[in-house]
């Protein structure tokens, strides 16, 4: 969640970037004309102080300018070297995800497999459990009718 919320703040900073290079560009053309009318006077007579003095007045605002632009410039890279590596981990944390994930898939498969051939062995075992059940049955109504037999052969046979 804390690289969310880094991640949150950098685009919260990515308005506020643009924010800055919106003023920036509204004062830019005003600073621009200024300079370029007061750089004429300046140069026509250097001599008038007034004008030099707003001369380098424009000249200091366009540095300042410029070097606001050099600094957001500089932190915009940041940024995006920052959302760059984030993004990265990111991968990175997915990819391990799908390996887990492909594990666990063939572990599953794996206890699918043997829950299914557990199934079968136990109808199997059952099958055998039947066939045993109704041979024993059928041994014992056999014995049985054979003994009947036996004591009617022998019954009859005491009885002559």
């Amino acid at each position: 969640m804390n690289n969310t919320d880094n991640l949150f703040d950098e685009t919260v900073e990515t308005i506020e970037f643009n924010n800055k290079i919106k003023t920036l560009q509204e004062k830019l053309p005003a600073i621009l004309d200024d300079f370029k009318k007061y750089y004429v006077f300046f140069n026509k007579n250097p001599t008038y102080s007034e004008y030099q003095q707003i001369y380098e007045n424009l000249k200091d605002n366009l540095n300042t300018i410029s070097n606001e632009l050099i600094s957001i410039t500089n932190d915009v890279e940041k940024n995006t070297k920052n959302i760059g590596e984030f993004l990265l981990k990111i991968n990175q944390s997915i990819e391990k995800e799908k390996n887990k994930n492909i594990k666990l898939k063939s572990i599953e498969s794996n206890i699918n497999n043997s829950y299914n051939g557990s199934r079968v062995m136990i109808n199997e075992y059952k099958e055998i459990y039947n066939s045993k059940y109704y041979n024993n049955i059928f041994m014992f109504i056999g014995i049985i009718i054979s003994g009947a037999t036996l004591v009617k052969v022998f019954a009859n046979k005491n009885a002559v």
